[in-house]
């Protein structure tokens, strides 16, 4: 990239020529994605605030959304996104109905398997429970029904954690309830088919807010990882432009504002990195 780097040469210092530098000599994209100018990505609009549709427009909205359309734009692309159900969203992306997964994803070794990674939240996995109910710590969780997301790692998270801190300390297991979305976990807390539901820590603020005090969040999280932008394997050239992109929103204070408006700067990851699961 020598235009660039001379480009940044003969500026001034400062975000604004970083980032007309970088609109002069953007990463090459691949051929199906430069002749088109858009991007398609898959989401699941059920996960607030990092996905979800806005109730009185029914557009998605969220912390991915913005980000996704920074990036894009950076890159000089539209975003046509793409909602479906989670557990759909790898094969879609392997079987290349959408370029790319933005939908609060956790890396997880497993997946790297099929798909890469570019992470860029701290995330991990948090029970919580009614105000008024019995779950009052994460131990009070064992023998109890407890409502989880299909498709993601969290039924895998809970019933790790329960094997461990339940079974192996001769307590029953969590009962796992699988839910589609969010919506259906609420539904469950509040007529209690559940008595509490994990879900993605980077969520919680929001839950609990919008639940007016009705419910609680229970100790700390029961697994801690990082949340990524998936790619094919083969679609190197895809995820390098997103990197390259992702990293001029920090230097530009974009990702920072963006936590920020939706309420998750306790999520911020210091730098983009590439298939960092733990």
């Amino acid at each position: 990239m020598k235009r660039l780097l001379a480009a940044l040469l003969l500026c001034a210092t400062g975000t604004v020529c970083i980032n007309q530098a970088f609109a002069a000599d953007r990463p090459a994209l691949p051929e199906r994605i430069a002749s088109t100018k858009k991007v398609r990505i898959a989401v699941n609009a059920g996960f607030p605030p990092m996905e979800m549709r806005d109730p009185k427009t029914n557009e998605i909205v969220g912390f991915d959304i913005d980000l996704g359309n920074a990036i894009a734009q950076e890159l000089g692309l539209e975003t046509e996104w793409v909602d479906g159900v989670f557990d759909q969203m790898i094969p879609s992306l392997i079987s290349k109905r959408v370029d790319l997964i933005m939908s609060g994803m956790s890396d997880l070794t497993e997946r790297q398997a099929t798909v890469d990674f570019i992470d860029y939240l701290k995330s991990g996995s948090q029970a919580f429970a009614m105000t008024n109910g019995p779950i009052n710590t994460v131990e009070d969780l064992c023998g109890q029904k407890v409502s989880v997301s299909q498709g993601t790692s969290l039924p895998v998270d809970v019933g790790q954690w329960s094997d461990k801190n339940c079974v192996a300390k001769g307590r029953p297991a969590v009962q796992i309830v699988l839910d589609n979305n969010l919506g259906q976990e609420i539904i469950n807390l509040t007529q209690g088919r559940a008595v509490a539901a994990v879900q993605a820590l980077e969520g919680i603020d929001l839950i609990l807010q919008q639940q007016k005090g009705a419910m609680k969040m229970v100790g700390e999280p029961i697994v801690v990882n990082h949340t990524g932008i998936a790619f094919r394997k083969d679609d190197v050239q895809l995820r390098d432009a997103f990197m390259a992109a992702l990293k001029m929103k920090y230097a530009d204070g974009t990702y920072q504002k963006l936590l920020e408006k939706w309420n998750i700067s306790a999520a911020a990851y210091p730098q983009p990195t590439i298939n960092t699961a733990e």
